[in-house]
């Protein structure tokens, strides 16, 4: 056809369009008929009583069909077994490269049967071409990325099998010549029981002319494993899947039905977007734990110092009002500082969290039980200890409320520098601190607002101004809790390390 006059490739109009067979991944191919009703330039042998049905598909579909083909001047001539051998060999060899080849034919019956979507029996072949979808630059990247932070990827497409492989090797979704359980068909799929499905799925790297419930099939073998399954899709038929996965991902220029029953819409149709995407949900949930982290600390501290306040002779160490502002500046301020928290690339090196898996891990209660019971502690001592009384002792004011006000100021401190140490397991506290500024606003202005209120408080926060002397004795007193928590970090780390090693030798 690359020597046929571009006259021949235009219809003079009208043209009615009498039966259609859209396309689906089910029949694999797409069909018209039209009805020729005024003169055309093509040649007599494209039409039957002025009649044409155009057919375009997958070319295994549509090739042991062909009886004849056209030559360069329209003319047909019959298609032997030789010549048809070589068509499917080029096709193949396309295919090899990651190239979607489509076959274009014609057919002389009478009607398209639009009811039963029959393919007609006699095609002539007008010609194959073929489409490349070019492969974004960040596409391997991402896969690799997804891959190294434990998710498995597995590529669901519609594609020959030869095309599919050969895709699947460029973005590095398949990185060897094994392809033993790990490329599959649809119809290998369909011969799979279930629980035949579900051993075979971790080494699963690609799915080839797949059909629409093939996606549903494996979003309910992956969760019957108590997988957290993601799951992508741009069409209608991909709404049953994208909806049942516990996160589907539709593409932005899809169907409005993929979209509406998708969790998340991916706007530039890039795969680099939802590797982003779970990167920042997990940044998102170590924030989270950070902060029930940082709060379950503070209520821990605060209960054990009023409650065994009084058996130690201490009444109110701190009043209800001043426990409503803890709880209110903890609650408000702090959300803020670790909800700015950087996304580290490193997060996407972990691996992910079971489904049933506690919110709250053995970290968190060791951090926040040592941590709220050293508080406490600190605290009580402060309370008892004459030493420390004697740092607040005025002439001119009673030293129980000058104290009092030191105690609630070192209070609010301790806990806010404990911030420090939540924010990261490392010992290196300051690590990517600088990826949220935002932290170092929040520490400043809850000391900034703690010391106007010590000033302003009055009877209603029981506290009175305090000296820049005193202040100091307070800041001095309130860091002891960064070396405490460092000790703790560096025993669980080791404890931690070990119960895992011991885990690993019962599994082997």
């Amino acid at each position: 056809m690359s020597t046929l006059d571009k006259k021949y490739l235009t219809l003079i109009e009208p043209v009615k369009r009498q039966n259609e067979i859209i396309f689906s991944s089910d029949v694999k191919f797409s069909a018209v008929q039209l009805q020729i009703e005024s003169e055309t330039i093509l040649p007599a042998s494209f039409f039957n009583n002025n009649r044409i049905i155009i057919v375009k598909g997958a070319p295994e579909r549509l090739l042991p069909r062909c009886r004849s083909y056209y030559d360069e001047n329209g003319e047909k001539h019959a298609l032997s077994a030789d010549m048809l051998n070589h068509i499917q060999d080029t096709v193949n060899r396309l295919s090899d490269t990651g190239i979607r080849v489509i076959s274009f034919t014609t057919s002389d019956e009478d009607q398209l049967e639009v009811e039963t979507k029959e393919l007609p029996q006699n095609l002539s072949l007008v010609g194959c071409f073929g489409l490349r979808d070019e492969i974004r630059g960040s596409s391997k990247d991402a896969i690799a990325l997804a891959i190294s932070a434990g998710i498995q990827v597995i590529m669901i497409t519609g594609d020959r099998k030869e095309t599919a492989i050969s895709i699947a090797k460029e973005v590095g979704l398949l990185q060897d010549n094994n392809y033993n359980h790990r490329v599959l068909t649809s119809d290998d799929l369909n011969g799979l029981s279930d629980p035949e499905l579900q051993k075979m799925l971790p080494e699963l790297r690609v799915i080839a002319r797949a059909l629409p419930n093939d996606k549903s099939r494996l979003v309910n073998i992956c969760k019957a494993l108590n997988l957290v399954v993601g799951m992508t899709g741009d069409g209608v038929n991909d709404a049953a899947a994208l909806k049942n996965a516990d996160v589907g991902f539709a593409m932005g220029s899809g169907a409005e039905m993929a979209r509406e029953a998708a969790d998340i819409v991916i706007m530039d149709d890039n795969f680099d977007s939802i590797t982003k995407a779970i990167l920042y949900g997990r940044t998102i949930f170590k924030s989270i734990r950070k902060f029930i982290i940082f709060q379950s600390t503070i209520n821990v501290a605060s209960t054990l110092i009023v409650f065994l306040g009084p058996f130690l002779r201490i009444d109110f160490p701190l009043t209800l009002i001043q426990l409503l502002w803890v709880n209110l500046v903890m609650d408000t301020l702090a959300a803020l500082a670790f909800g700015g928290e950087p996304a580290l690339k490193a997060y996407m090196k972990h691996k992910p969290i079971p489904r049933d898996s506690p919110i709250i891990s053995p970290y968190m209660w060791s951090s926040f039980i040592l941590g709220g019971t050293s508080i406490a502690c600190v605290s009580l001592y402060l309370l008892l200890s004459t030493f420390v009384r004697t740092l607040f002792v005025r002439n001119s004011l009673p030293s129980e409320e000058v104290f009092f006000s030191a105690f609630f100021g070192f209070y609010i401190f301790i806990t806010t520098i404990n911030a420090f140490n939540v924010r990261t397991k490392k010992l290196a506290l300051l690590d990517n601190i600088t990826g949220n500024r935002g932290f170092f606003v929040v520490i400043v202005i809850i000391f900034v607002v703690q010391m106007v209120f010590t000033y302003l408080g009055g009877s209603v926060l029981r506290t009175v101004p305090l000296t820049l002397s005193e202040w100091g004795y307070v800041f001095g007193m309130c860091f002891v809790i960064i070396p405490v928590d460092l000790l703790r970090k560096i025993i669980v780390k080791k404890v931690l390390k070990k119960e895992n090693r011991n885990i690993k030798v019962k599994t082997d």
